[in-house]
């Protein structure tokens, strides 16, 4: 079982590449973390998705920073920015059930595990849906609560989930959001979000105000290789210039394949706090969150030499 790496952004709001910014004691990138959490929990190797032009100083950080036996494929994100394509080009390098995480966030080991669990529940079978009522045959998602997830007033953006009683994903839909200083949120939809929106404090008409208990996407989910399919489907439809957003996010593709009754997701919440590079005045915050979490990959580390 692979995890999936999304490590290809070009950062443009950070100002470089936030997938390598050193956050850790030793000068570890969230993604270092990621790495060895992954192996702790049981996941065989990783594909790193990356654009061609930081190819190279990637995979010079990686073997310098990974251990040696960890297998480490790299997938070429198309010139055609989405994390949809981003996800769809790993279709060669991927053996079967995997992972998908972003490299900006550093997710906890008890997450990613969720994952392993999940898909070896399934017994790592083709990704057939064998049976619609066993949660084991849908996808994955990991949640968290929207609080636990943002570090700063700083706009960011987050997928709003709703989830129904048996814990199915019923509608996934991408927010810009806002938190005031009394702990809530106020949040647009993306597609909404760009004219004018937080940035000048214009209240639109379909912004919402939010508690910061709502499930969000973090983009940590667990997949049977049936989505290759559906991502190939939905890419080959997919217009830039029709299209309300020009890239093609993944949540969008995987909101409508539950809305259409063509697959199922499983969501299961999580109460780890999910911290990520936005902005560059996160890394002080990321810094110290991420001190905590050295002592445990100084034991990752000793357990897998």
């Amino acid at each position: 079982m692979q995890l999936v790496i999304l490590a290809a952004g070009h950062g443009r709001r950070f100002g470089g590449l936030k997938q390598l910014a050193p956050v850790g004691p030793n000068g570890e990138s969230i993604m270092d973390y990621t790495a060895l959490a992954a192996m702790a929990c049981g996941f065989t190797g990783v594909v790193v998705v990356v654009r061609q032009e930081i190819e190279d100083e990637v995979a010079s950080h990686v073997r310098r920073r990974w251990p040696a036996h960890l297998d480490v494929r790299y997938a070429r994100q198309p010139p055609v920015p989405g994390t949809a394509q981003a996800v769809l080009c790993t279709r060669p390098l991927v053996d079967g059930p995997f992972g998908v995480a972003n490299a900006d966030d550093l997710y906890g080991e008890a997450a990613l595990r969720l994952i392993v669990e999940h898909l070896d529940a399934h017994g790592g079978a083709s990704g057939e849906m064998l049976d619609e009522r066993c949660p084991a045959d849908r996808h994955l998602l990991v949640a968290y609560q929207l609080a636990r997830t943002v570090l700063s007033g700083a706009t960011v953006t987050r997928g709003l989930c709703a989830v129904g009683s048996d814990h199915r994903l019923e509608r996934i839909a991408e927010h810009k959001v806002h938190m005031h200083d009394d702990g809530t949120f106020d949040a647009v939809p993306l597609a909404d979000a760009a004219p004018r929106a937080l940035a000048t404090g214009e209240r639109s008409r379909t912004q919402i105000l939010l508690s910061g208990h709502e499930l969000v996407s973090m983009n940590l989910w667990g997949f049977h290789t049936r989505l290759f399919g559906e991502l190939d489907e939905a890419v080959a439809a997919f217009d830039p210039d029709t299209a309300e957003r020009p890239e093609l996010l993944l949540p969008d593709v995987v909101g409508r394949l539950v809305r259409s009754g063509q697959d199922d997701v499983h969501v299961v919440e999580t109460a780890n706090r999910c911290i990520g590079i936005t902005h560059r005045e996160d890394i002080a915050i990321v810094r110290s969150e991420v001190a905590r979490e050295s002592a445990h990959l100084d034991a990752v580390r000793a357990r897998q030499a």
